[in-house]
């Protein structure tokens, strides 16, 4: 039986408003993130069963490298996006709105295609000299044109996330791609990791169209109209957007090194069949962390408006609560994982069963990731993106070190011990500086 005072702090979350939206949108942005996980895992199951392993791991690599070049190539805007974009429409101020977003678009289409074109002109000498893996040069060559196409889109998910259009964000950031992928292979056929690589830059391109389509839709209405006259008022200053973007930018390419360093380190010391290996056990352990992102959907600009308005208390509320809501989910889903990870991993194919235990390392180090709650948005809503920039470089670095001392001698299993480690510690570090800097501990949050 649910204790008294239990039912009625949860009744008090409701009356509030910021609480109410966090719940009420939270459950909305769970249904489109469950959608989305299904549509990325039943991808990865459809990609390994359909070409193998080896091909499997040729195009999970080049998957890999893609993200690292869009995510580098948005040069640290998708939280600076989601932060002023919410602060500024709050406030009413719907040319900076407009303002933001152009930035961030024409700021992420020029970094990332010159990172593209750098990285397709030397496309040869990466598979050669890097990872010396057969057939890669060929998929990576035409899987990079996609790069700026993923930056974009995701950028337009940070837009759509400030403007508190949740679902919408969503599935473009995390549906639209897999489920075109899906239905490419469903449709068409496909043999090899060349083939889906084409089918990788299309739905990449739709993906764009989606987000655009989704973006000029939620700013239709006349208040967010762009401004007919050009004034300073109307405009995000660059200067200011650069100082937010600078420590952010180290943010998500260190956060890159975390999410993606064991996986690059299995190209250059192991297989191909390693990678899919990895990719799959890695892929199926963030299926627990989908309530992560669904909650941090809505909270992020929370955060931002709260804390902006001097609401430090609501703020504390809210963070707490989030972590609540996490744990709801992530505790049945982490001990399913655990229990049935051989049943798990052979949905993509027996040979894939040698990556259970892999599997398991995995899943508990996103528990932790899940359990700290959304301590870098917290940070980096309140102006301490400096402090988030410095835990990510400690993380990073662990993840490195263990990398290179565990995967020559253990394979995946060194793999998925970096990778743990390097997300677990990352967020460790930021539950203290959360305790630090705004002065509470999301590991309490049974004490709200």
């Amino acid at each position: 039986m649910i204790p008294m005072d239990k039912v009625l702090t949860w009744k008090a979350h409701l009356t509030e408003p910021h609480m109410r939206e966090m719940l009420l949108g939270s459950a909305a942005g769970l249904t489109i993130k469950v959608l989305a996980a299904l549509s990325l895992f039943a991808m990865n199951v459809v990609v390994t069963r359909t070409v193998g392993a080896s091909e499997a791991g040729l195009f999970f690599l080049g998957f890999t490298l893609v993200t690292i070049v869009a995510t580098v190539g948005r040069v640290g805007l998708d939280q600076a996006v989601v932060k002023f974009v919410a602060t500024e429409y709050a406030c009413g101020a719907f040319g900076k709105v407009h303002s933001v977003y152009r930035k961030a678009v024409s700021w992420a289409v020029f970094a990332t295609a010159i990172l593209a074109l750098t990285l397709w002109l030397n496309a040869a000498w990466v598979t050669d000299s890097i990872f010396s893996i057969e057939g890669f040069e060929p998929v990576l060559n035409v899987m990079v044109i996609a790069a700026p196409f993923i930056a974009v889109y995701i950028i337009h998910a940070q837009a759509l996330q400030g403007l508190k259009r949740i679902s919408k964000s969503m599935l473009v950031s995390s549906v639209c791609l897999p489920a075109g992928i899906l239905a490419a292979i469903l449709v068409f056929p496909v043999t090899t990791a060349y083939d889906l690589s084409k089918y990788f830059v299309i739905a990449s391109m739709i993906t764009v169209v989606i987000g655009r389509f989704f973006w000029k839709q939620s700013v239709s209405n006349a208040s967010l109209a762009p401004p007919s006259v050009s004034h300073d008022a109307a405009f995000i200053s660059s200067s200011l957007l650069r100082k937010t973007c600078m420590p952010l930018w180290t943010v998500a390419i260190v956060h890159q090194v975390i999410q993606w360093s064991s996986q690059l380190m299995l190209g250059v010391w192991e297989d191909a069949q390693s990678i899919a290996f990895f990719a799959t056990a890695q892929r199926t352990a963030m299926l627990t962390s989908f309530i992560l992102f669904a909650v941090n959907s809505i909270a992020a600009p929370k955060f931002a408006v709260m804390y902006n308005s001097g609401d430090h208390d609501g703020l504390k509320r809210l963070a707490l609560l989030s972590v609540k809501m996490m744990m709801l989910v992530a505790v049945p889903t982490t001990l399913f994982i655990l229990i049935f990870p051989e049943w798990l991993m052979r949905m993509f194919g027996d040979e894939f069963v040698a990556a259970s235990t892999a599997l398991m390392i995995l899943a508990l180090g996103q528990f932790v990731n899940i359990a700290t709650g959304s301590v870098g948005y917290l940070l980096s809503m309140t102006g301490n993106e400096v402090k988030v920039r410095d835990n990510m470089l400690i993380s990073g670095a662990l993840t490195i070190i263990l990398g290179v001392a565990l995967i020559p001698a253990f394979g995946v299993i060194g793999a998925a011990i970096a990778y743990a480690c390097g997300v677990s510690s990352q967020n460790l570090l930021c539950v203290y500086q959360v305790n630090k800097q705004l002065g509470f501990n999301t590991l309490l949050f049974w004490k709200a």
